[in-house]
């Protein structure tokens, strides 16, 4: 995909009148290597490549820089995977950076969010990033009762665990979940900030329980925010999981 652009021309005939009926559409596609392919679809392809070549210049440039080296390789999973827990550790770093003033509790993102199953060893570019984290979703800050902060934590087990930031763990015991943050019990009268996309914050994923409470939307990308905070990382990424943060078997 890096090195191919297809491009689609979709030639539409109008007559004089107006047509009764929805026109056919007949595209023709032409798939674009390099020049000389080019030249064979024909001189509208060619000017097209000419035209959009500084643009896919710039583009290639900007996603294939490189960000730092991944040692172990990142998979996901549930209730914990290494990929998870990277990508939630990064999400809390960045919303402590931001938001200095605030205690982050810890971060968290749906299974559904994370969109591929593995990076791979070796240099960590932008494109995978992109891969990785696809939608537009924000990062938001809610402020919750320990109350509400344990209904939430029990969806997050019951759907079968999220990538969640290293400061939560939850362990299923015979009595029910043992949720802890910073390795201190819940405490129902107490407030917690916590980090998570704008799209769990509405609702999604079947967090009914945060739709109509308040938040803070930061505006910023949460894949602009992993991105930044990847290029951060001096050392080989080697995430290994222990199984601290979801314990559910």
């Amino acid at each position: 995909m890096r090195n191919l652009i297809y491009i689609a021309f979709a030639l539409f005939a109008f007559g004089c009148k107006a047509s009764l009926y929805s026109p056919t559409v007949q595209p023709n596609y032409y798939k674009v290597a390099d020049k000389a392919e080019a030249n064979e679809a024909g001189p509208q392809v060619q000017r097209m490549v000419e035209t959009i070549a500084p643009y896919k210049a710039q583009l290639d440039s900007k996603m294939n820089r490189v960000l730092a080296t991944v040692k172990l390789p990142l998979k996901k999973g549930s209730p914990e995977s290494n990929l998870g827990n990277w990508s939630a550790d990064l999400l809390a770093e960045a919303a402590a950076a931001n938001y200095p003033d605030r205690e982050i509790a810890f971060a968290t993102m749906n299974q559904g969010g994370i969109r591929v199953s593995e990076i791979g060893t070796g240099p960590l570019i932008v494109s995978e990033i992109y891969e990785l984290m696809p939608f537009d979703n924000t990062l938001v800050l809610m402020d919750l009762t320990g109350k509400e902060l344990t209904e939430f934590v029990s969806h997050i087990a019951n759907s079968g665990g999220w990538p969640v930031s290293e400061n939560l763990s939850v362990v299923k015991t015979d009595k029910g979940l043992n949720i802890r943050i910073g390795g201190k019990a819940v405490d129902d009268k107490s407030t917690y900030t916590v980090v998570l996309p704008d799209y769990v914050a509405g609702g999604g994923s079947g967090s009914a329980m945060l739709k109509e409470k308040a938040r803070i939307d930061s505006g910023l990308l949460i894949r602009d925010l992993l991105v930044e905070y990847a290029g951060k990382i001096t050392q080989p990424i080697d995430v290994k999981v222990e199984g601290k943060r979801m314990r559910l078997n």
